[in-house]
């Protein structure tokens, strides 16, 4: 029944911040202090309702890419270790028997729990996994809470600079702004791409 309840008031979390997202964006503009700031910045990140590059790019125009990239990397790491817990202490058992059940995702997770640093580090760094996925993959998965942190604090760190970097330069340039996301882009395509090539390798 608790883990009902858990499941509710998350809903009910992401129903409010859905349908106030640009009100709460514009109260946050408003009156700009740093502990609002990073609860708006863990709120964006615990419940995806915005994709979060937008949401560190509108902080980067907003307040500068200092300011915005250690507030968006602290929300984004708050918020990972509280879905983590949430997953690992409530939901593991029920979906532990589940990711078991599943043969190619059982291989997934054996691999991930052998190597569970480079695990996480390398889902952070690729931007097409979802995150939220990967805190809750860990979670019900035997990946150490300290392994979690340090992996998730250090793979977060490139892309929210760059994307906090691209919004601060889109006030005086936005083509300055744009090249520096492509550049990013095609380089996590190439990243990508060697990445896949020697998955296949090994195989």
């Amino acid at each position: 029944m608790r883990k009902w309840l858990w499941l509710l008031l998350y809903v009910l979390l992401a129903g409010v911040t859905f349908i106030y997202r640009y009100e709460l964006l514009a109260w946050t503009d408003l009156h700009q202090s740093i502990p609002l700031l990073l609860a708006m910045a863990t709120l964006f990140a615990l419940v995806p309702v915005i994709p979060y590059k937008i949401v560190i790019i509108a902080f980067g125009y907003s307040y500068g890419t200092t300011t915005a990239a250690w507030i968006c990397w602290l929300g984004t790491t708050l918020a990972a270790l509280l879905v983590y817990t949430g997953a690992r202490t409530i939901f593991r058992n029920q979906s532990r028997s589940y990711l078991e059940r599943i043969r190619g995702l059982n291989r997934f997770t054996t691999w991930m729990e052998a190597h569970p640093f480079m695990g996480i580090m390398s889902m952070r760094l690729l931007p097409i996994v979802p995150q939220m996925a990967v805190n809750i993959y860990a979670g019900i998965t035997y990946t150490p809470f300290w392994v979690f942190m340090v992996a998730t604090a250090i793979g977060k760190l490139p892309a929210i600079f760059v994307f906090a970097y691209a919004g601060a330069q889109a006030e005086s340039s936005i083509w300055l702004s744009l090249l520096i996301l492509a550049g990013y882009l095609v380089f996590m395509t190439i990243i990508l791409l060697l990445f896949r090539l020697r998955s296949r390798k090994k195989i």
